[in-house]
């Protein structure tokens, strides 16, 4: 007796993928063109789920739930916009003494003293804020003010910072790309001499707000194509990202049956390759999955096995 299984973690390349279409096709009895259509069709939908955000820890980890769609990877993908901005600008009220004493212009050095006084007492350096606190402001200090406290806090050493004063979004988002780079759109964990200060932090706020609104781009262009070849899960926050980025050619009622799928923003992003490839083996273990489905039973048992021994190292066989 001669048991079949389905073989997992299979890596296929190109070739390797179109066999397993060809003997698909065969195995569920459909024309060329339906196959491709609806293969392509899922083969975005699994581009969805395997290209940032997704609801897991990774990819491998989106099945079943909500996948790549839900709202589960939008607040992933949301937080982790919030966590890189974090990552280099901080309320002025955060640096430390040193810190203003050794980078800060006056108009810094005011405005760090104002935010200081706006939280509750005590306010340290306690030489400096003493008289301060009954007044509580720091729009009357003077260059005489700021002299004497670099002198004395000087004493302490120094630490290296950014400062920015009367913020504007322009400016944030100029650090933010220079700082996030490409094509990994990541920001490094960075020290503290490259944090920058912000006297005003609802600006950093409102930006924070506005690339999140555009999570999603990157999975939008497979989106979009998938739904050219059929219906995809709803999913709002994709689909508000727009089809710009869709790559999508349709042969699929030519004499050879094929499309061209994709998305242009995906091509600059340096794990996109990366993504591909392992949905490809996952759509390739997902036909797999189908052709042992659509073959079982007795009386389709040759079939299976001729199917299993084309897709070499695609199933198990194993004689009992």
């Amino acid at each position: 007796m001669i048991e079949i299984s389905v073989k997992k973690g299979v890596r296929v390349d190109y070739s390797q993928f179109a066999t397993h279409i060809a003997i698909y096709q065969q195995a569920v009895g459909k024309t060329l063109a339906q196959v491709v259509k609806n293969q392509s069709r899922l083969f975005c939908r699994d581009m969805c789920d395997y290209t940032p955000p997704f609801s897991g820890k990774k990819p491998s980890q989106t099945k079943g739930g909500e996948g790549g769609f839900g709202s589960k990877a939008r607040n992933k993908g949301r937080d982790a916009v919030s966590r890189d901005v974090r990552k280099i600008f901080a309320p002025i009220e955060q640096a430390s003494a040193t810190a203003v004493a050794s980078e800060a212009s006056l108009g810094a050095f005011s405005a760090w003293v104002t935010a200081k006084l706006k939280l509750s007492p005590p306010h340290y350096p306690e030489y400096l804020f003493k008289g301060l606190e009954k007044i509580g402001t720091g729009a009357f200090l003077t260059q005489t003010n700021f002299d004497y406290f670099k002198e004395v806090q000087g004493r302490q050493g120094r630490q290296r910072a950014k400062f920015i004063t009367n913020a504007d979004e322009s400016q944030i988002k100029s650090i933010h790309e220079r700082r996030r780079g490409s094509p990994s759109y990541r920001v490094r964990k960075t020290s503290k001499s490259e944090t920058v200060y912000v006297d005003n932090w609802r600006v950093v706020e409102k930006y924070i707000k506005k690339v999140q609104y555009r999570v999603g781009k990157l999975k939008s262009g497979w989106y979009y194509a998938g739904k050219q070849l059929g219906p995809m899960p709803t999913s709002a926050w994709i689909a508000g990202q727009g089809s710009g980025d869709m790559i999508f050619t349709n042969r699929i009622s030519g004499p050879k049956p094929n499309c061209t799928i994709g998305s242009k923003i995906g091509r600059r992003y340096s794990m996109g390759y990366h993504f591909f490839r392992m949905a490809m083996n996952h759509r390739a273990f997902a036909i797999r999955v189908d052709i042992l489905k659509h073959l079982s039973g007795t009386r389709n048992h040759p079939r299976l096995l001729d199917a299993a021994r084309k897709l070499q190292g695609g199933f198990n066989i194993e004689t009992k």
